[in-house]
């Protein structure tokens, strides 16, 4: 989890069990949404990577791994051959490999495995996750639907009649696959999206955890 049920509802300010599967399973969701969107993962994991000469036209200086900031590099190998430490260096917080006599000079694969990731959620990250959440929790306490956009309104003549309405889908929120859900916090991941993964031919499915 990004954010506990405990940080969630201390943030929510209640304390009864009523609503916890609720707000885990938003938690989830939630989650997967900005991880998604950002294009990389922040927990701390590990992962092996492969790269293939055939994704590059020339000799690489530098290879930058999917996820990061790293924490470790665990090897490093050319054609299933491991490298000494000595012939690269790593750029932890942008992972970053560098090797001084290039990468890719007759090698067919270079396959990286190393942990990544943060061992606290980024606090920007965190107070999205969390806002969202209470959106959703307002929602489904106030009673409206929950697939409604993240700019609800609602106006209420005592007596007569009560009118809850969407006025989602602003530019900002077209601008993703993500924007109805995250809205106008998409200005807040923006800093922490990736677009490593649209480089090359299709890098993602050469990492796996």
């Amino acid at each position: 989890m990004l954010v506990s049920l405990a940080d969630i509802k201390a943030y929510l300010g209640i304390t009864s069990g009523e609503y916890d599967s609720f707000l885990t399973q938003q938690e989830a969701f939630i989650s997967e949404v900005v991880e998604s969107y950002c294009g990389r993962k922040f927990s701390q994991a590990t992962y092996v990577q492969t790269f293939y000469d055939t994704d590059y036209s020339d000799i690489q200086k530098e290879l930058k791994m999917f996820h990061y900031p790293l924490i470790s590099m665990t090897s490093v190998t050319e054609d299933a051959i491991t490298l000494d430490t000595t012939e690269y260096r790593v750029h932890k917080a942008t992972g970053t490999v560098v090797k001084p006599e290039y990468f890719f000079t007759g090698t067919e694969i270079t396959e990286f495995t190393y942990s990544a990731g943060y061992s606290t959620t980024p606090l920007i990250i965190k107070n999205v996750i969390l806002a969202l959440i209470q959106e959703k929790y307002n929602q489904k306490t106030s009673g409206v639907p929950l697939n409604f956009g993240s700019d609800v309104q609602s106006i209420s003549i005592p007596g007569t009649i009560s009118i809850s309405y969407d006025y989602s889908l602003d530019s900002n929120q077209r601008k993703s696959a993500y924007g109805v859900i995250i809205g106008s916090y998409a200005n807040s991941l923006d800093m922490f999206r990736s677009e490593r993964r649209v480089i090359g031919s299709g890098k993602l499915k050469y990492v796996s955890p």
